[in-house]
């Protein structure tokens, strides 16, 4: 079906000349998401697609999961908030939807922890950074600079690990933080310290504590997750069972 919807796009004005691969990848997403290739065409026209709108994907770190699905590498942490859209678009998704989120979330990327680069900054600095088919972000903290003293990045990760608006922190500090996140997207399975039952699945879970976080606000989340109830709970915590508890691994 990716030939006739290529075509079918071409014939709406949607694309000129041929198409680079990122755009045919695209289009198999988008039809594997269920959508038909003429609602492919409405998709083009609502994301604003051309032959161009992949471009900044050329050349970057791609990690596959066992379905084949891209995430993409952040190195640039003034790239990131691009590269979750185009991550997310590429996958089938509709960033335009979320763009509503990431801006109430926007701290994540240009403001308090990590200064003007957000805490998409402080994660690429001292650890690794990975944009998923959510549309959200996943990091792992680097190494110890004094071996009682855990990286900066993990101070804000707890448990099975912890999402902070646009940004799901594995829990641990690592040597290699990007060959954690490499092996962890690559095998499909669940973080270090996670209980999930996979990565995607987590993922999904997390996206919805990221809309929780742009819902509430900063101050209002965290008031709601670790003072009006017990986060020690996940069970009986109604931000947990509205992420749906079975996605996170917790059996109730």
């Amino acid at each position: 079906m990716t030939e006739p919807t290529v075509g079918l796009l071409r014939d709406a004005g949607r694309l000129h000349g041929e198409p680079d691969e990122w755009y045919r990848e695209w289009v198999r997403w988008t039809l594997a998401s269920g959508l038909t290739p003429e609602q492919v065409v409405d998709v083009a026209r609502e994301e604003g697609v051309t032959a161009a709108t992949f471009a900044p994907l050329a050349g970057r770190t791609v990690w596959r999961g066992p379905d084949g699905r891209p995430y993409v590498l952040v190195d640039d942490a003034r790239r990131a908030r691009e590269l979750a859209r185009l991550t997310e678009l590429v996958n089938g998704g509709r960033p335009n939807r979320a763009d509503a989120r990431r801006d109430r979330n926007r701290w994540s990327y240009t403001g308090l922890l990590g200064m003007n680069r957000g805490d998409a900054g402080v994660a690429v600095k001292r650890g690794a950074l990975v944009a998923t088919p959510e549309g959200t972000m996943l990091a792992a903290a680097g190494g110890r600079a004094l071996r009682a003293v855990p990286n900066p990045v993990d101070w804000f990760a707890a448990r099975g690990g912890t999402t902070w608006g646009e940004i799901y922190l594995v829990n641990g500090s690592f040597d290699d933080p990007a060959e954690v996140l490499r092996t962890t997207v690559e095998a499909g399975r669940r973080p270090p310290g996670s209980g999930a039952p996979s990565l995607a699945r987590l993922l999904r879970h997390e996206r919805v504590h990221s809309e929780q976080w742009a819902r509430y606000g900063y101050a209002r989340f965290i008031w709601k997750y670790v003072v009006r109830h017990n986060p020690r709970k996940p069970c009986e915590h109604p931000l947990e069972r509205e992420a749906g508890l079975a996605d996170a691994g917790y059996r109730c």
